[in-house]
């Protein structure tokens, strides 16, 4: 995988391009790809996001989502496009298998591939071109970072800043969390002088859900909660009934395990939601605890050292029982 600099060259001159993302792209996912779609249309290329799978509603106000493709509802249209694309654009995830359904179709085509990704272990054999960075805040920031050091840094408007914001802001959790550099703080002021409204970015992800999505929350904390303090742990486990009880969609459980954080001395916190065809893990952690490590060794996953997912084909039940057993095994780091 050739640095990612030696791309600019190629981009003096017009292509078909595609630009993907994991699936269920949350905000730093729809906001890096929405960020390079409005700057490479700017530049002269004939360009498409298409997204793996649908996307959470509030990230439908963002600058160009209307014109995401959903692979999985509009599948022959994104086969096409991308099986056209002169130069494909991956976003935010370290391997092809995050991209479910898309996979065999991005691993085919022949064309020049380009990772920007902030995750572990990335597979750069499938790369042409890119650059991963694990101490970067948000594959926004890295966007930030192509755009400002290429040779059309004067390009960068409004559009790009709101969607590249949003995937910071969502990436850092507000700029709590300890990646937060002071490039990412510098990024945004220069986001800011360009007239960013920061508040109006909040209030369109956090203040825009449905009333049922704050008493499913409830209901989780109340009946759900799982708190180990032997090790430091909070896990919490969503079932099936609860997601059609409340009527959740996705995106509604954003941010839920971020609320096991927040209990005086838990340094773990997992969430477990019962998906259709699989159970999905979710992994924060405070400090050294390395989730990441937790997700690849354990739940067929993986991510940030403070940040992590995973999956398993057993029951809730199964799923919750073997956490019980595995978190057992690190209770000396824990403690």
């Amino acid at each position: 995988m050739q640095p990612i600099a030696h791309l600019y060259p190629l981009l003096e001159d017009k292509r078909n391009i595609v630009i993907t993302m994991h699936q269920k792209p949350d905000g730093d996912a729809m906001g890096s790809a929405l960020a390079l779609f409005h700057f490479l249309k700017k530049i002269g290329h004939n360009v498409t996001v298409v997204s793996p799978t649908n996307w959470a509603k509030f990230l439908n106000w963002m600058p160009g989502c209307n014109e995401v493709v959903d692979f999985e509802a509009q599948m022959q249209k994104a086969t096409a496009l991308t099986e056209n694309a002169d130069i494909l654009f991956c976003l935010d995830f370290n391997a092809m298998h995050r991209t479910k359904k898309m996979e065999t179709l991005l691993l085919g085509i022949k064309c020049v591939k380009v990772l920007i990704d902030h995750h572990e272990q990335p597979a750069e054999e499938h790369f042409d071109y890119g650059v991963s960075n694990i101490l970067k805040s948000s594959t926004c920031e890295m966007v930030y970072d192509f755009i400002v050091q290429s040779p059309f840094a004067d390009k960068l408007d409004l559009d790009m800043a709101t969607c590249i914001y949003t995937g910071i802001m969502t990436d850092t959790g507000s700029f709590r969390f300890a990646i937060t550099s002071a490039h990412t703080h510098k990024a945004v002021a220069h986001l800011k002088e360009l007239g960013l409204n920061h508040s109006l970015i909040h209030e369109n992800i956090y203040d825009n859900f449905l009333e049922s999505r704050l008493r499913f929350i409830g209901n989780a904390l109340l009946n759900r909660l799982d708190v180990l303090y032997e090790y430091n742990t909070a896990v919490m486990a969503i079932s099936r009934y609860d997601l059609m009880k409340y009527q959740i969609q996705t995106g509604d459980t954003e941010g839920l395990v971020n609320y096991l954080l927040t209990i005086e001395g838990i340094k773990v916190g997992a969430l477990l939601i019962d998906r259709t065809e699989e159970r999905k893990w979710s992994f924060r952690s405070k400090g050294d605890f390395d989730v990441n490590e937790l997700a690849r060794n354990h739940f067929e996953g993986g991510g940030h050292k403070n940040a992590a997912g995973g999956r398993s084909s057993d029951t809730l039940e199964e799923s919750l029982k073997k956490f019980k057993e595995v978190i057992k095994l690190y209770e000396k780091q824990l403690a």
